[in-house]
């Protein structure tokens, strides 16, 4: 029986680009040549990662992505076309750079999952010939395996405020590149000066996103529309589907983005347009369900909670019954969560998050057409209810 290469390598590893370079030089370099996009940050990362990859699919690129490797199956994480890659692909191109073993165990040491999946996923992506690549990094890790490879383009969003600041700040410094543009909407004050002062030392390009540039004119359920104020992309208004107010931001920063890539990728307003109402958002305020009115968000956190409770404000009237279902593993921070969006609902559940899925059908045999569920949960609880919710129709 042969033995599954993902279950060798390590959760944690020492700091380090050592098992980074070893891989990748195992599987020739597949990082050199790549055009790489980075999106980096503590909070919009995937979102920011979906609507850059919607847009250039739009535009016809090929375009890969590697995303978090926080996933039931590592090929969840790694995307050609808006498809997960075959794990058996992956699987193949990790037993040949983890071989020999012995070179890695008794040299720099394990790989770690997210090591071992980002250079997997470039080697695929160069066999498969894509034309862009998007990375996103891990939050807060100064030696993330993003920051082994030379992008085109790094993108940072906010980082979380609050006693960590100053960390995530000396975190972030890694991003300012030699030559490499650095767009971010992070507002942070210790965050802007560390970020500029490794700009300046390493000739890096900062530039500073307004993460207000982007308002929301209006939500329906169908759809949401957004205005640029700098227009940088000459868009007017332009929609996306039903997503939260709280991807302003997130919106602003790929519109930056879209504006520094324009020259050197085929990025018509056309393509920029329909990607933006295609992108999908799993997970992140989506509406998973109508009539009744059905909405999922993994906000776990008082920041994320805070967002959701900003986004509930814009949600277009109803008449019926507001239920909040608020699944959290720690008890002090779903006590938190709840206390900030209490008084936007009727009723409020807190089960654990091993009971919900069992008691789900229960829960929707009470609401009547009218009615409005808010499930807010990690990403693994709202996959199993969002595909239990659409199997009943």
């Amino acid at each position: 029986m042969s033995v599954d290469p993902w279950g060798k390598l390590a959760h944690k590893a020492a700091p380090g680009f050592g098992r980074m370079e070893l891989l990748l030089s195992r599987l020739g370099h597949p990082e050199e040549g790549l055009p790489v996009i980075q999106v980096a940050g503590s909070h919009g990362k995937s979102s920011v990662v979906a609507f850059l990859e919607a847009v250039f699919q739009a535009a016809g690129l090929r375009v890969g992505v590697c995303g978090s490797p926080d996933l039931p199956e590592p090929g969840e994480a790694v995307r050609l076309q808006g498809q997960p890659v075959p794990s058996f692909a992956l699987t193949s191109l990790l037993s040949r750079a983890l071989e020999p073993w012995e070179g890695l165990v008794f040299g720099p040491g394990k790989p770690t999952v997210h090591e071992a999946l980002m250079a997997v996923a470039l080697a695929h992506f160069v066999q498969a010939q894509t034309d862009i690549v998007i990375l996103e990094a891990s939050t807060g890790q100064r030696w993330d395996p993003t920051n082994f490879v030379r992008p085109w383009l790094t993108l940072l969003t906010c980082l979380a405020a609050g006693e960590h600041t100053a960390r995530l700040a000396w975190e972030a410094v890694p991003l300012a590149r030699p030559g490499v543009p650095l767009l971010s909407t992070a507002a942070e004050v210790e965050a802007l000066e560390a970020l500029a002062r490794a700009s300046q030392r390493n000739g890096a390009a900062l530039a500073l996103v307004d993460p207000a540039d982007v308002e929301l004119l209006e939500l329906r359920w169908e759809r949401a529309v957004w205005r640029s104020r700098s227009d940088p992309l000459a868009l007017g208004a332009f929609e996306t589907r039903f997503v939260g107010p709280y991807q302003a931001p997130n919106l602003a920063l790929v519109c930056g983005a879209l504006a520094e890539l324009c020259g050197g990728l085929p990025l018509s307003s056309a393509a920029m347009r329909a990607g933006f109402a295609q992108a999908q958002l799993p997970r992140r305020f989506e509406l998973v369900h109508t009539q009744p009115w059905i909405v999922v968000d993994a906000a776990q956190d008082e920041a994320a909670a805070q967002a959701l409770r900003n986004s509930l404000n814009h949600l277009p009237p109803l008449s019926g019954r507001k239920t909040l279902v608020l699944v959290h593993p720690e008890e002090s921070l779903a006590q938190d969560m709840e206390a900030l969006l209490r008084d936007a609902f009727s009723e409020v559940w807190r089960p654990q998050p091993g009971e919900f899925p069992s008691h789900l059908p229960r829960v929707l045999r009470r609401l009547s057409e009218e009615d409005f569920l808010m499930i807010v949960g990690p990403h693994p609880v709202l996959r199993e209810v969002t595909g239990a919710i659409r199997e009943m129709g």
